[in-house]
């Protein structure tokens, strides 16, 4: 079994999909499910983990009679998200946002009141690579998949004079028991045909990194219709 190495470098387009709170995809069709965009500047992933129990006991003479540490244990991973500009309909779906039409009916921009955070989502991320040679038809890509986020919160605001204002998702974080499986888009190769991840997710499984030559989908400000691959 062969290993391919890759080097991934510079964030290139991120996906959102909504999830229900049991991490299930929509139905076919559901309006305003899935965003994709390149407008942020850093996605952050900060592991939480819980050390495992130490055992110490000694003899009277000092000595340690006992000296057992268990395993650590991780627990999910924290999520952070900069962004460059404002796609209301994109924080509707990852923070506590809420969308906020205009006469017209198009979301204009969004609102935040109090109360639970209790949205999920899934999140895929496409970088570049570099020391990889790239043939004719293929766009070699980093994929990152994080299938069941738990949403955040829109982090502070600075408004002043000399600085762009900017926005932030905090707060979010990974879920086990995802139910992502092999995943309902195309987005790795099979002998020169797009198609979904080769094995299922383990329900457990937080984060997943590999190389791909399929790419990513095309930014587009407004939010999509949830439509799984064939």
């Amino acid at each position: 079994m062969a290993t391919k190495c890759f080097s991934p470098m510079l964030g290139r387009t991120i996906r959102v999909t909504e999830l229900d709170n049991c991490g299930n995809v929509p139905a076919s069709g559901t309006l305003d499910a899935v965003v994709v965009t390149g407008g942020f500047t850093t996605l952050s992933l900060s592991a939480e983990t819980e050390d495992g129990t130490e055992i110490l006991v000694k003899r009277a003479d000092g000595s340690y009679c006992i000296n057992e540490k268990f395993a650590n244990f991780f627990k999910r991973l924290n999520v952070e998200i900069e962004f460059c500009g404002v796609n209301p309909s994109l924080y509707t779906l990852v923070t506590n946002a809420d969308p906020y039409e205009d006469y017209a009916g198009d979301v204009a921009g969004f609102t935040l009141a109090e109360g639970l955070v209790e949205k999920t989502f899934a999140l895929e991320l496409w970088t570049g690579i570099t020391g990889v040679a790239c043939e004719a038809g293929t766009d070699p890509s980093g994929y990152l998949l994080l299938p069941f986020v738990n949403a955040g919160l829109i982090g502070d605001l600075e408004i002043n004079g000399d600085d762009a204002i900017t926005f932030s998702m905090t707060g979010a974080y990974t879920k086990g028991s995802n139910q992502w499986g092999v995943g309902p888009y195309d987005v790795v190769d099979n002998t020169g045909t797009p198609a979904p991840l080769p094995t299922a997710l383990d329900p457990l499984d937080h984060l997943l990194l590999m190389e791909t030559t399929v790419a990513p989908p095309e930014e587009q400000c407004d939010a999509q219709p949830f439509i799984p691959a064939a």
